[in-house]
């Protein structure tokens, strides 16, 4: 009893001592903000583990205009009416209109096409004018929008053509017309608030699929910064068909976020078109393995790269021409047949001259081919000089010039002359002889150099190089003039092995490297390479 009033009267002359420099109203309140700041940080990071939303801040700004120096057929403005030979066109609706000011009209008194319009039924969304040439009435059909003038009406999601008489006459739900099977119904899209103010945004909560049994949603991942940079206006071809919210630039969105239209539907098999370079479509495999989709989506490839090596191989042709035929492509990739491709894991570690690692490996993921010297050194030249003047490398064939340059000037410098004296290569554990050379390539598909069958090349009739079969091909190139012999069929590959694994070793010196396009300056270290996965995607080969 003694020893515990003894520690009574201790506890009450501490606080009696406390008291005098803390207030109890000033310790309620910085209680309350450490519990208030612990449940925001628990609460926002157990949002981020579980899902990652797409948000709607890109389409949630109105029109999507362009400018158009001039219109395909006569077009007339939707606010003035006067005729627009050179103006503004909206890539989703197709709202035109022949100035900045009519434009900003145009915001506020026309709505565009809408990523969610949660309801019942799809409605029609009709726009006055501006109607393709031959168009006809899907009410009494006969000719309509022919007038020298703004008139007759389009819905923007069927894309049927009606007189204004008509309209009253039009059924009141869309059925989205003949591309139905890969769009995401906007009245099935419902959207909600996450987040804390003022960093709330409105984000895609879930999606009601439509009563079709052929349903396979097509979403649509760009890359402006591809090829020419025609990435923009594609896009724009695929906004006015398709929900805008599948249309997306990778630039804008990031692609865990694209992905997000993947898990709202878990019981259909979405259908992936990249429009971009051997680069993008990578980046988008990449995350798909990331994030662990399941079902996977299967990936298609329209070519607007430099370098189109893989969409060569999957039948989607190695250049894109415009302006594109939607019709043709949709049907290609309704019809296209799932395919798997191998995919290599590139360990690179770097050490210093007495064995120390200068630093952590570093790890990629090849779908078509690495390689260290002479062609590597083109890449690595040709990628230092675009990132000093981006813009003089914005016509794909001026980038193929550029390559054939960088090749001519090595014929001469011979940079990476005797590479075989600076490298070792293992391939299975067993030790590969290497000839004298410039260079050496691990390839996955039969596509190299922009479309070379490098492999193949007067093979006869040797058994063809699979994509799928767990193996890749080495081979040695001699220089840079042996490689512009291959180009064009009058030389061919000296040929090492084909392999599951290889450890390939540069005991001293810088080498260029490069893996599926991204090239660096490799130091002394060692590569490994060994299987990782196999990727899904869509080959429109033979169709």
């Amino acid at each position: 009893m003694a020893a515990d009033s003894r520690l009574g009267s201790h506890i009450s002359s501490s606080w009696d001592v406390w008291s005098d420099f803390i207030d109890p109203f000033e310790l309620g309140v910085c209680a309350l903000i450490a519990v208030g700041v612990f449940v925001f940080v628990k609460l926002r990071g157990g949002r981020a583990a579980e899902h990652i939303h797409l948000p709607l801040r890109e389409f949630n700004k109105g029109h999507s205009f362009s400018p158009t120096d001039l219109f395909a057929y006569p077009s007339y403005c939707n606010i003035c009416e006067e005729n627009v030979v050179e103006g503004f066109r909206c890539d989703a609706c197709g709202t035109v209109t022949h100035a900045v000011k009519c434009a900003q009209v145009a915001h506020a008194q026309i709505r565009c096409k809408a990523l969610s319009s949660f309801g019942p039924i799809m409605k029609h969304h009709t726009i006055k004018g501006n109607l393709p040439l031959n168009s006809m009435c899907c009410v009494c059909f006969k000719e309509c929008g022919h007038a020298p003038r703004l008139c007759d009406f389009r819905c923007v999601w069927c894309k049927r053509t009606l007189h204004e008489d008509c309209l009253p006459q039009l059924p009141e739900e869309c059925d989205l017309g003949p591309h139905k099977q890969f769009i995401i119904p906007p009245n099935g899209v419902k959207v909600k608030l996450v987040g804390i103010r003022p960093r709330r945004q409105t984000v895609v909560n879930s999606v009601r699929p439509p009563e079709a049994a052929d349903w396979t949603p097509l979403i649509v991942i760009g890359n402006r910064k591809s090829g020419s940079g025609d990435s923009a206006a594609i896009m724009g071809t695929f906004r006015r068909v398709l929900n805008p919210g599948q249309v997306i630039d990778v630039n804008s969105v990031k692609p865990e976020e694209v992905l997000d239209w993947i898990n709202l539907l878990p019981e259909y098999t979405c259908r992936i078109l990249v429009c971009g370079g051997d680069g993008t479509v990578g980046w988008i495999l990449n995350t798909i393995e990331k994030l662990k989709l399941n079902p996977r989506p299967a990936v298609a490839i329209l070519p607007i790269g430099t370098g189109n090596d893989l969409s060569n191989v999957l039948g989607w042709g190695a250049t894109v021409a415009l302006p594109i035929d939607i019709d043709a492509l949709f049907d290609r990739i309704a019809r296209a047949k799932l395919c798997k491709v191998d995919r290599w894991a590139v360990e690179v570690r770097t050490y210093t001259r007495i064995g120390i690692p200068l630093s952590p490996p570093k790890s990629f993921i090849s779908n078509n081919y690495c390689s260290m010297g002479v062609d590597a050194l083109v890449t690595l030249n040709f990628h230092r000089k675009r990132e000093q003047i981006p813009k003089f490398f914005a016509s794909r064939y001026m980038n193929k010039f550029l390559y054939f340059s960088y090749g001519t000037m090595d014929v001469l410098e011979r940079a990476c002359y005797n590479l075989n004296e600076k490298v070792s290569l293992e391939c299975d554990g067993k030790a590969i002889e290497l000839p004298t050379m410039e260079g050496i390539v691990f390839l996955n598909i039969p596509s190299w150099g922009a479309g070379v069958d490098v492999w193949n090349l007067n093979r006869g009739a040797a058994l063809p190089q699979e994509i799928d079969d767990g193996y890749f091909e080495v081979f040695a190139l001699y220089s840079s003039f042996h490689i512009a012999q291959m180009q064009v069929g009058l030389s061919t590959p000296h040929r090492l092995c084909r392999a599951k694994s290889a450890t390939l070793t540069l005991h001293k010196s810088n080498v260029p490297m490069q893996v599926d396009g991204e090239p660096w300056e490799q130091g002394p270290g060692v590569i490994r390479i060994k299987f990782d996965n196999q990727a899904l995607l869509l080959s429109a080969k033979g169709l």
